[in-house]
């Protein structure tokens, strides 16, 4: 028996030895494949410096300013690699193209040729009152932006087209040495075009060419970086060909080189990691099973100066080589999180508030068990539409379940464009309609067990870190509401009960009229008697908020008016209107946790612009995240949050409130300036008392069939003095100012 045990306690060891000695055996050695589509995030920068808005209507001419203006945010990248301090054993393969023009040093000779063949006089913006007056006369000239900044810039023409290289940087060749440079063709779905599955397969067999010369027995180990724009199932957008390439795509590419890998039997990929917007989704997961063994990507958009943080993540892998890709998944979250906060306190934004980014475990067993969940769940919701397909209620449930989870990039409204948490949506799910219980929860399982990591910042701080396209069963239901209209007019002629004593006012709607709104918000209005004589009034809305009691078993929804607070900055009224509310509510209703994303349109420096900002619940905090410019022909007072161009709030910056001012008549809207604010040492964004005067409190009930279509029902008109309610009436009873007085 002793012999036995001997025996075995010997063939144990020898195995812990193998074991010790097969995993010191794994290589150390890692090739960085690095796919840099610079597009607009390169161009726009060179071309228009951070924070100036130069463009050129005229299809003849593309302005392109001179390469000292501020790097494009490619270039700033390249940079923080030379920054790294890299061991013998990190190699980067980087192809640089899809875009007209560099400003690193080493990649102008890439730039598109300067036209100077389009002649003499040739107006610039003909239909820019802005820019009607430049006249290109030679190859740079000097503009001013709309700041009365001067501008250096060159004329290009769309037509001109650069090259695309390929380059090697290691600790021994540390200039980015060229091993291939090509002439970008401008033709789609070719070896040049970086959106496209041919220009991405080009690449994966380049780098297999040049592995097979550094790394002829197979020694090494892989992470992929794809550096661009992403949309959630489509990533790098060629400024040439327009083209961007679908994950499906992706797929195709790496199943078509599989073979010509050193290590053919294994996935080629350690990590692959997505330096770009939206791309933690089930759908890229899903596309990347067979390529790597871990994915990390951000669920949000990565605004402008926060994308990964190459020093660090190099000088980490460099320390480390042995690390997992499960550690280095974690090293990419950890560092882009800490260089986020330094990006935040150096230009003070406040992008770690909207901070995701995940690393996916894509192994078989994992990826096999969340596919089938998914799959099933998908199949449950869908069987809920089709067997109540004219039930407006059950539409207004799933939209809803939608809605109060978070999206992606936050927005207004939901639709199969936008991306939704799966995690959150799935529990709301579950939480509305119990023959779901158990194929929601068996997804959140299979989730958890599939995010490995997941590193998020204080307003985004419920998603479990993989987003999905609203799952199949939208389309389905789209078609059948196609069929249903929804008249929400008869609710004006509910009665609405004031309390000024409990300071609330409520309606009672029919348990048909409340099934058929997708949500309630109130509405605050300034009330504002005209000077003339006349007697007549007119409004000036300052937004909405949905923190509404809202029962539907009663029918009944009630509004408080008990806190005579708004958000304000720096003392001044905005105007609040709701990007995003993706807030958990209480039986009551009532908000009890979550953030909702808002959105209020100002001049800064007499630009317009959209300040960005959450407000949480409930303790009412108001957070800054930043300013975005609104693009001449955008309309659209509600936006998502933004990619790039996030702008601080500055000493010395002129901020002026815009409001929706309505007549006496309330047939004409239009925005009026509010009073300029002068921001001092730190801008004061928080929730403070409104000021004297006559406010009112109104319901606003949102169309389920497009929350664009709402109907309001006026409620509650309050007099405010010293930040106190002194009189409060219905609506119903409210004729002129004199009703307010005691």
């Amino acid at each position: 028996m002793f012999k036995r045990t001997i025996v075995a306690v010997t063939i144990l060891m020898a195995t812990l030895c193998f074991m010790v000695k097969a995993d010191a055996a794994k290589p150390d050695n890692w090739l960085i494949y690095w796919y840099v589509c610079g597009t607009d995030i390169e161009t726009t920068r060179i071309a228009f410096g951070a924070g100036t808005d130069l463009m050129s209507n005229d299809p003849k001419a593309l302005i392109l300013a001179e390469p000292d203006r501020e790097p494009g945010d490619a270039t700033r990248c390249i940079k923080e690699v030379e920054r790294a301090t890299l061991s013998p054993n990190v190699k980067i393969f980087m192809q640089a193209g899809g875009t007209y023009i560099w400003g690193h040093e080493k990649l102008r000779n890439l730039n598109a040729k300067i036209d100077t063949g389009l002649g003499e006089g040739n107006v610039i913006g003909k239909e820019n009152a802005y820019y009607k007056q430049w006249l290109l006369r030679e190859d740079v000239v000097t503009v001013k932006d709309k700041k009365g900044k001067d501008v250096k810039v060159r004329l290009y023409s769309p037509e001109a087209k650069g090259k695309l290289g390929r380059y090697v940087y290691d600790k021994d060749h540390r200039n980015w040495h060229a091993r291939e440079i090509l002439p970008i063709s401008g033709a789609k779905n070719t070896e040049t075009d970086m959106g496209s599955k041919a220009g991405f397969k080009d690449f994966l067999q380049a780098g297999q060419e040049l592995e097979r010369s550094l790394y002829p027995d197979g020694n090494v180990r892989r992470i992929l970086i794809l550096k661009d724009h992403g949309s959630g199932i489509r990533i790098c957008s060629d400024e040439y060909t327009k083209n961007i390439i679908p994950v499906n795509a992706i797929k195709e590419a790496f199943a078509e080189v599989q073979g010509n890998w050193t290590n053919p039997d294994e996935k080629p990929f350690e990590v692959v990691v997505f330096d770009a917007c939206l791309m933690s989704t089930y759908e890229t997961a899903v596309a990347l099973e067979d390529a790597a063994n871990y994915m990390v990507a951000s669920q949000e958009t990565t605004m402008g100066k926060v994308g990964l943080d190459y020093t660090g993540l190099l000088n980490e892998l460099s320390k480390n080589p042995a690390m997992s890709g499960k550690e280095l998944g974690k090293v990419i979250c950890d560092t882009r999180w800490e260089d986020s906060k330094t990006v935040d306190k150096d230009f003070g934004y406040n992008t770690v508030s909207i901070f995701t980014e995940s690393v996916i475990d894509l192994s078989a067993q994992k990826m096999e068990a969340l596919k089938t969940a998914y799959a099933n769940f998908n199949e449950q919701a869908t069987k809920v539409v089709q067997e109540n397909p004219n039930d407006i209620a059950t539409f207004v449930k799933l939209k809803n379940a939608a809605n109060v989870a978070e999206r992606y990039p936050s927005s207004s409204d939901v639709s199969e464009q936008w991306l939704v948490d799966l995690k959150n949506f799935s529990g709301n799910l579950e939480a509305t309609f119990p023959e779901l219980k158990e194929a929601s929860r068996d997804l959140v399982k299979a989730l958890n067990n599939s995010v490995v990591y997941n590193k998020r910042g204080g307003i985004l701080n419920r998603g479990g870190g993989l987003s999905a396209q609203f799952p199949g069963f939208y389309r389905t239901l789209q078609n059948n509401m196609q069929r249903i209209s929804v008249d929400l007019s008869g609710l004006k002629d509910e009665i609405v009960e004031v309390d000024p004593e409990k300071k609330t006012a409520k309606i009672e709607l029919s348990e048909e009229d409340l099934a058929n709104v997708e949500s309630v918000r109130y509405q605050l209005i300034y009330i504002i008697p005209r000077n003339d004589g006349s007697g007549k009034m007119d409004a000036m809305s300052l937004g909405s908020d949905s923190d509404v009691e809202e029962n539907r078993e009663t029918g009944t929804v009630t509004i408080s008016f008990d806190s005579q607070k708004w958000v304000m900055l720096d003392g001044k009224p905005l105007l609040v209107l709701v990007t995003s509310d993706a807030t958990q509510k209480g039986k009551n209703g009532k908000k009890v946790r979550g953030n909702d994303i808002c959105v209020s349109p100002i001049l800064l420096n007499g630009e317009a612009q959209r300040l960005f900002f959450s407000r949480s619940y409930p303790n009412g905090k108001v957070t800054l995240i930043g300013a975005v410019p609104i693009p001449e022909n955008d309309k659209t007072p509600l936006a998502s949050l933004p990619s790039d161009e996030l702008k601080s709030l500055k000493k010395g910056d002129v901020v002026t409130p815009l409001y929706v001012y309505y007549n006496d008549e309330y047939k004409k809207a239009e925005y009026v300036h509010g009073i300029p604010i002068t921001i001092g040492d730190k801008p004061k964004l928080e929730m403070n008392t409104l000021p004297d005067g006559i406010f009112g409190y109104g319901f606003e009930f949102v169309n389920p069939v497009g929350s664009q279509n709402t109907f309001a029902r006026e409620g509650v008109i309050c007099k405010i003095k010293d930040g106190k309610i002194v009189k409060a009436i219905s609506s119903d009873d409210f004729e002129s100012p004199g009703d307010l007085e005691d």
